[in-house]
């Protein structure tokens, strides 16, 4: 094959990537997104409830009070998912206000879990939670865990999903409780 037919074929073949990309971001924005846009409204009504990108996983989560939060538990619920540790400057910054938030929707529908990331004995942890008013079910990371939702690489990150289990924001960094009760209101 000769240079420039060769050249031709890779600019043909980077063209159909690029537009298979776009096709692909086009169709992931629909269903969906990762960086705090809403799912449209016919999207609400359809449920999520299996293993994929943009739906909540479908995982047993157990709380420091033995409580199992399972997919049937969680179901209709809006879940916001906050992955913290206690070492964690801006974790120790938005728990304050996650609590509030926690506490204002927890009896109209909203579920908050935080998956701790860090290794602490429960006396630590015990004192963490009184420090900074953590009120809401806390979950220990495993390593299963962290693979359902994708190895979370910053701390805080938070995970917002709508009543039928579909993710409609995700925020790597401290959320403010203005920030996240905009989210909530948008699906109760």
């Amino acid at each position: 094959m000769n240079t420039s037919l060769r050249t031709l074929s890779q600019i043909a073949l980077a063209g159909f990537a690029l537009l298979a990309l776009a096709q692909c971001s086009k169709a992931g924005s629909e269903e969906g997104s990762k960086s705090g846009e809403l799912l449209k409204s016919s999207d609400l009504d359809s449920g999520c409830y299996q293993d994929g990108p943009n739906c909540l996983p479908p995982i047993d989560y157990v709380d420091e009070d033995g409580t199992v939060w399972t997919p049937e538990l969680l179901k209709g619920k809006v879940v916001v998912i906050n992955f913290w540790a206690t070492w964690c400057a801006p974790c120790k910054h938005e728990i304050p206000d996650l609590a509030r938030v926690h506490r204002k929707y927890k009896e109209k529908g909203v579920v908050m879990l935080g998956l701790m990331t860090d290794k602490v004995d429960d006396a630590k942890l015990k004192a963490f939670s009184e420090k900074y008013g953590l009120d809401y079910p806390v979950v220990r990371v495993d390593p299963s865990l962290s693979e359902a939702f994708g190895h979370p690489r910053n701390l805080p990150t938070n995970f917002v999903y709508n009543r039928s289990g579909h993710l409609v924001f995700d925020s790597p960094g401290a959320i403010t409780a203005g920030a996240l009760e905009r989210e909530i209101k948008a699906l109760l």
